[in-house]
């Protein structure tokens, strides 16, 4: 895709915008590893926003008798380990706790999905995935689930979203 300067661009187009939106829900992350946000957009409107964190109500990860696994840990390896639930998983259950169906969106991640969150996403009807940064896939599925799901993945260059933020800096 071309990149075009923020003056060329004017306001960032949809797909960057719910980007960006994704970016803004990370900075809500407790993760003491990585900070991941998402975005669910169908019919162009968000429906749910999502990062990675305890579930709600419960502990921050600094708070936990012992240190998180995913300190220091292998990213993508004994997810069922991690305090942390992932923002897809988040997103998905805040669209739920709301009442809003998934069925024919898109969701709009910083970080590719893992397998489970793959999983979840697939079962939920989404629609694409749109990412910035990768994310390893230790079991190997990932892709094959999603081929066979019919789900298409974006990625989104950095140099789409990085103008704006810039933009929004200078104030």
């Amino acid at each position: 895709m071309e990149t075009h300067s923020v003056k060329e661009q004017g306001r960032p187009d949809k797909s960057a915008y719910a980007m960006i939106l994704a970016f803004a829900a990370a900075l809500r992350s407790t993760c003491l590893s990585r900070k991941v946000g998402c975005v669910i957009v169908r019919d162009g409107q968000v429906i749910a926003t999502g990062y990675n964190g305890t579930p709600k109500g419960t502990w921050h990860p600094e708070e936990f008798p012992r240190p998180c696994p995913c300190v220091g840990g292998v990213s993508g390896a004994d997810l069922s380990l991690k305090y942390c639930a992932h923002a897809e998983a988040n997103a998905l259950a805040q669209s739920a706790y709301r009442g809003a169906s998934t069925s024919g969106a898109d969701i709009f991640c910083t970080n590719f999905p893992c397998i489970e969150c793959v999983k979840l996403l697939i079962s939920a009807g989404i629609h694409a995935i749109y990412y910035v940064h990768g994310y390893p896939d230790v079991s190997g599925l990932r892709d094959r689930y999603l081929s066979q799901a019919g789900i298409p993945t974006h990625p989104i260059a950095w140099s789409r979203i990085q103008p704006h933020l810039s933009a929004l800096a200078k104030g």
